[in-house]
C-alpha cells in the first residue's frame, strides 16, 4: 500500500487544491475502503493566496502545523495555531486555514473515516464511543498541544515512511488518540442535540446558493428567502458562522474563481470577469487589485 506516494501525486504541484461540491463538502476519497486514513502534507502560500479554503467532509480531520503559523476557522470559531500545535476537527464541519503574519506555513492534515475506529457497524465501538460524538458534533474541534500533537506528528511519519505494520501502528495511536480526546473533552459534553449542527446545515445551504448563482446579480433578499430569514437575521447569521458578510463571500468567491481562470485558461481579462459575475471588467479590475495587490493580468504572468 502506498497511501501517501497517492497523495503526493493528487496534490501535484498545487498543494492546497481541494475538489469541492456546490455546498462546499469535499470530493476527495481519502484513503481507500482497506485503509481508510490519508495524510496531506499542505504548504499554504500568502502571497499566492494558496490557502486552505472554507470546505467540510465526513471524516474526521488531525491537524499538526510542521512550520510556521496558522490561523483556521472552524465554525464560528477562529484559531491561532503555533508550530508543534495540533487540532482536532470533527465530521461535517466547516473549516479554512491561511498563513498568519507570514509568508508560508506547512500543515500535516490526517483524514480518517470513523469506521476505522468505529469497526463494523452496531458494535459497542460504535455505538458508545464513536457515533454519539460524531454525528451530533457535540465538540466541533480540539486544539492539541504536547503530547498529543506530537502522535499526530508520529501518524504523520508513520504513513510518509511506511514501514513494516505501520497500518497497525497508525490505527494503534489514532485509537489511543481518540482514546484521550474521548476522556479528557467529550465525555464531559452534555450529549443534547446541538446548536452546531443546524448552524452548519444552514450555511451549507446559503454556500451551496451562492456556488450554484455566482455568476448572476444576487441579492441580499434572495438569500435570505432561500433559507426563509429576514434580510438583517441572514446577514448576521452568515457573518458569525462564515466570518464575513454574504457579499463579501460573494466577491471573494468570485475573485479566487477568476485566479483559477487566469493561471489554468488562456480566456481574455473581459471573458473572465463576464464568466465569474462582474458587471464591468473595469469594476472586476478594481476590485482584483485591492484584493491581490496585483492587476489581473500582471497576477497572470506572475504565477502563471
Amino acid at each position: 500500500m502506498h497511501i501517501y506516494q497517492n497523495i503526493e501525486v493528487l496534490i501535484g504541484v498545487v498543494f492546497t487544491y481541494i475538489q469541492l461540491a456546490k455546498d462546499l463538502q469535499e470530493l476527495t476519497i481519502h484513503g481507500s475502503k482497506a485503509f481508510p486514513v490519508a495524510l496531506y502534507e499542505r504548504v499554504m502560500h500568502l502571497e499566492r493566496f494558496d490557502f486552505v479554503p472554507l470546505h467540510w467532509h465526513k471524516e474526521l480531520q488531525f491537524v499538526y502545523i510542521k512550520s510556521g503559523c496558522v490561523q483556521y476557522r472552524v465554525g464560528a470559531e477562529l484559531l491561532i495555531l503555533e508550530e508543534g500545535e495540533g487540532l482536532f476537527i470533527n465530521t461535517s464541519i466547516l473549516h479554512e486555514a491561511k498563513p498568519y503574519q507570514m509568508a508560508q506555513a506547512t500543515t500535516y492534515c490526517i483524514n480518517v473515516d470513523t469506521t476505522l475506529l468505529a469497526g463494523y457497524q452496531g458494535s459497542v465501538l460504535a455505538e458508545k464511543y464513536v457515533r454519539p460524538y460524531v454525528e451530533g458534533n457535540v465538540v466541533p474541534y480540539i486544539q492539541l498541544a504536547g503530547k498529543e500533537a506530537k502522535r499526530i506528528e508520529e501518524v504523520a511519519k508513520q504513513l510518509e515512511q511506511q514501514a513494516d505494520f505501520f497500518e497497525l501502528r497508525v490505527w494503534q495511536d489514532l485509537l489511543g488518540l481518540w482514546q484521550t480526546l474521548l476522556a479528557t473533552a467529550m465525555l464531559k459534553v452534555t450529549m443534547e442535540p446541538s446548536v452546531q449542527v443546524v448552524q452548519q446545515e444552514r450555511a451549507k445551504e446559503m454556500l451551496d446558493y451562492i456556488h450554484a448563482h455566482y455568476q448572476e446579480k444576487m441579492t441580499l433578499e434572495q438569500l435570505a428567502a432561500h433559507v426563509f430569514l429576514s434580510r438583517a437575521e441572514c446577514s448576521r447569521f452568515f457573518k458569525k458562522v462564515v466570518g464575513v458578510t454574504p457579499f463579501t463571500y460573494l466577491l471573494h468567491y468570485r475573485l479566487h474563481t477568476s485566479m483559477t481562470l487566469l493561471k489554468n485558461s488562456e480566456e481574455s481579462i473581459t471573458a473572465i470577469a463576464s464568466v465569474t459575475g462582474f458587471s464591468t471588467v473595469s469594476y472586476y479590475i478594481e476590485k482584483f487589485k485591492a484584493y491581490t495587490g496585483y492587476s489581473p493580468s500582471a497576477y497572470r504572468k506572475r504565477f502563471l
